[in-house]
């Protein structure tokens, strides 16, 4: 009879994530996740451990900002930050696209790039669409020419390094 009114042991909390971007995603989880909630609200101590790992975890980030985005972790509180915002949706429509997700987090976080590069991703641009054939399959959709653009519009939007002079 006692054994019915003992409370229900909470599941053992998960292994901890690696990286800042993997503490983001499982924040987000925990967010959804009612039953965790009401634990952690009830003073469940696995629960508080856990978020506050997590938080420390994402702190540490280089970009804590970036990462978030990267996991379509929210702003606290109702209102959000519009450059947030645009940086969740370009995350996910990069991945829509093929970018992979190095590529996508130096593209958030400004990552500076060579003139050299950009002069060398510039005429790539220019000689892809003005090659007809190339062109007519990017606008049809072709998934190989959308991610070739997007990765050449990363390029073209990224800042430039400032040269010391000689």
């Amino acid at each position: 009879m006692t054994d019915q009114l003992a409370p229900s042991p909470a599941p053992p909390a998960p292994n901890l994530p690696s990286t800042a971007a993997e503490a983001a995603t499982r924040i987000n989880e925990l967010k959804a996740d009612t039953a965790w909630r009401d634990r952690y609200l009830a003073g469940g101590l696995v629960e508080k451990r856990e978020i506050t790992s997590l938080q420390e975890m994402l702190n540490k980030s280089d970009n804590p900002d970036v990462d978030k985005a990267m996991a379509g972790v929210l702003d606290d509180g109702p209102f959000q930050r519009s450059e947030h915002m645009q940086m969740i949706g370009a995350a996910g429509w990069l991945r829509e696209n093929g970018v992979k997700d190095e590529v996508i987090r130096e593209a958030l976080a400004g990552k500076e790039i060579t003139q050299a590069e950009y002069d060398a991703v510039a005429r790539l641009k220019a000689d892809r669409m003005s090659d007809r054939a190339w062109a007519k399959e990017f606008l049809a959709g072709n998934g190989q020419h959308k991610r070739d653009m997007a990765l050449m519009n990363i390029v073209l939007t990224s800042p430039i390094k400032k040269e010391k002079a000689a």
